[in-house]
């Protein structure tokens, strides 16, 4: 690693000379770091160089040698006994979690310290090369949608023998082989034309893919053969799609948002280029639409987009290495391979944003870089640099507006902040910042959730209309309605009291048209008393397996939930075993497991000069949580220390969480 650092570092200082000197530098410092492979890479080099008529492969090999160093895979047992997940995804119907545990029970969690790294540079096979070479060049030459490709882009789009860290495969062959018969009769000319055409025949022979997060933990990037399976995340699917459509001639290349704007995560799709030079989208291997109609691609909330590329940023390394030495391990020179695109996926552009000098703590210390940085769980993250002009302006350039951001240098390894957190309004520009007050708190706040809830508001929505009833008639045949439910619930358990004067030995919840009868949790009471009894209900939605089933309507757990094999007639209920006056009742929205939950520890922050500080710890004794005395105009974060995953920054707006 040292010595991939230094070739980082020279490679930096030396990019400034001639064209050529430099390009011949490059490559001699690639086979320098390959060290014993050398003569391997040198065989590839050879074999080119020896004809005239392979100049331009010859250029190919020497691009794919001098951007080979730093790119890695990994290798071990684990890789293939656990690659099998990804391979049932499309076979069943269960739930990811139910197939993980699973496969976690026949082998064991996936362990990635077990695995070993190797470098390219080091490990690289000279005929495994030379395909890749040969193909590409092979299919970039057959087929007429590629012809408008030049030969920067084709290096690029088309010629890669990898993606990302996924091990290596000779895999160009087998997915020709695959998916050229597909093409054989296309007549087109346009690129993205032939890619709107494969598209279709993979989703002919495959059927759709399975979107999913969830995956052995700290499995790396599927190589090309797993990637067949066609599921999983989206840069899973990314990763799919080209190798491909490039091992067919179709140039393409994975865009991508580091952090998304209102989520702790990235996101990443495809984009192609039409003959004329247009760009076009493919999120989860959906429709492939022109970029300014792909409403999708185009309101992700987003502060930059950037385009991978195989090469390194060259420019990029070489502007940061002239002002300091060490760079986050986003922008670091093994890692900096991709172009800015933001200007193309915004849609509250600003070619330049200014920082006004009030905004800062104190000016950054001379010859430092200024990162602009977003929210990712407790951290804050960087998604863009830029280097103060000798009157110390800050100035970055092509932002698309409207998240909150905050800045700071990188020393030591950690990020020191230079701002408050801050967001530029989409409307008038102005500057908004979240300083937490240090002479005014507000009365009490009350929290119901420490991440938003909209992703449930299906759920919530599908509450509306739902009926408590009760029988002495195991059949329900002749029922009393005890409650209807009127309102979106707010809240994890939302309680109703009832007055009905009569006693029933069943009781049941039974959801309204539409709703598949989603609830998590149901509890029925009489005075003091919480009733129990034999679980009676509709059966669930086999497409679920039975994850979902009726019984994890009363099993105690906020998380588990209901949903019935059809949409409007489920529901679930108790045979009480006798009668009981029924007083009131309970229920929990279907939900992904992120309100505040009685029994666990919770922690609030507020955000600081120097990071987050904590406002105190509390076990909730309820459905939610109180602080007072809580500063005021601050931006605050809410830690579950007992459970979950999910959490996100938010503000107080008239008492109430508004999560960002």
């Amino acid at each position: 690693m040292k010595l991939l650092a230094r070739f980082v570092i020279l490679f930096s200082i030396l990019l400034g000379g001639c064209r050529q000197d430099m390009a011949d530098f490059r490559i001699e410092q690639a086979l320098i770091l390959a060290g014993e492979n050398r003569d391997e890479l040198e065989k590839i080099l050879n074999r080119y160089a020896s004809d005239p008529a392979d100049s331009l492969k010859y250029r190919a090999a020497r691009f794919l040698i001098e951007n080979m160093p730093g790119y890695h895979y990994y290798e071990g047992e684990e890789l293939d006994k656990h690659a099998i997940y990804f391979y049932v995804l499309g076979k069943s119907k269960k739930q990811p979690g139910s197939i993980l545990d699973s496969l976690n029970n026949i082998s064991g969690r996936f362990n990635p310290s077990s695995l070993v790294q190797r470098q390219d540079i080091h490990e690289m096979d000279s005929a495994l090369l030379c395909e890749n070479i040969d193909h590409a060049f092979m299919v970039w030459e057959k087929y007429p949608w590629s012809k408008h490709t030049s030969f920067d882009d084709f290096c690029e789009n088309i010629l890669p023998y990898r993606i990302k860290d996924e091990r290596l495969r000779n895999w160009r062959r087998k997915y020709y082989e695959l998916l050229s018969p597909f093409m054989e009769d296309l007549e087109t000319d346009d690129p993205v034309i032939a890619a709107k055409h494969l598209r279709e025949a993979i989703l002919k022979e495959k059927g759709k893919p399975r979107f999913t997060m969830m995956r052995p933990g700290g499995y790396p990037n599927l190589d090309a053969f797993n990637a067949m399976s066609f599921n999983g995340s989206c840069d899973d699917l990314a990763q799919f799609t080209l190798f491909a459509f490039r091992s067919v001639g179709i140039p393409c290349t994975i865009d991508f948002i580091s952090i998304c704007g209102n989520y702790n995560l990235g996101h990443s799709w495809v984009a192609f280029r039409d003959k004329k030079g247009d760009y076009y989208a493919m999120d989860f291997f959906d429709n492939i639409e022109y970029i300014s109609d792909k409403s999708r691609a185009n309101m992700l909330r987003k502060q930059k987009a950037y385009r991978k590329t195989f090469s390194y940023n060259t420019e990029g390394i070489m502007a940061m290495k002239k002002i300091e030495k060490y760079a986050p391990p986003f922008f670091s020179g093994r890692y900096y391979r991709f172009r800015d695109v933001t200007r193309l996926y915004s849609n509250n552009y600003l070619e330049t944003v200014h920082i006004p000098s009030g905004l800062l703590y104190h000016k950054p210390p001379k010859d430092k870089i200024v990162y602009l940085c977003g929210s990712s769980w407790m951290k804050w993250v960087p998604l863009d640099w830029t280097v103060p002009d000798k009157a110390g302006k800050i100035v970055f350039r092509d932002q698309n507006i409207g998240d909150i951001v905050r800045l700071a240098v990188y020393e030591d390894g950690n990020f020191s902040f230079l701002t408050a957190p801050f967001k530029i309004d989409e409307q008038d520009h102005s500057i908004e910042t979240y300083t937490a007050s240090d002479n005014t708190n507000m009365d009490g706040i009350t929290l119901f959730s420490k991440y938003p809830i909209e992703g449930d508001l299906v759920f919530r929505n599908r509450m509306v209309g739902g009926v408590f009833e009760g029988s002495n008639d195991p059949s329900f045949r002749r029922v009393d309605t005890l409650h209807v439910i009127q309102d979106v619930p707010f809240r994890l358990i939302t309680r109703a009291t009832l007055s009905t004067g009569k006693q029933y030995r069943y009781v049941r919840y039974k959801g309204p048209a539409g709703s598949y009868c989603n609830v998590a949790e149901v509890q029925f009471f009489s005075d003091t008393v919480y009733l129990t009894g034999k679980v009676i209900g509709t059966p669930g939605s086999p497409n679920i397996a039975d994850t979902h089933e009726y019984t994890n309507v009363f099993d105690g757990l906020t998380e588990t939930s209901f949903n019935d094999n059809t949409p409007d007639d489920g529901w679930a209920g108790l045979d009480l075993g006798v009668p009981w006056e029924i007083t009131a009742v309970a229920y929990t929205p279907r939900n992904h497991d992120n309100y505040v939950e009685e029994g666990q520890r919770y922690e609030l922050f507020v955000s600081g000069k120097s990071g987050w500080e904590s406002l105190g710890v509390q076990i909730a004794s309820s459905d939610s949580l109180r602080y007072d005395n809580v500063p005021m105009g601050g931006l605050y974060y809410l830690k579950n220390h007992s459970s979950g995953k999910e959490e996100r920054i938010f503000l107080i707006e008239d008492g109430k969480q508004v999560f960002k």
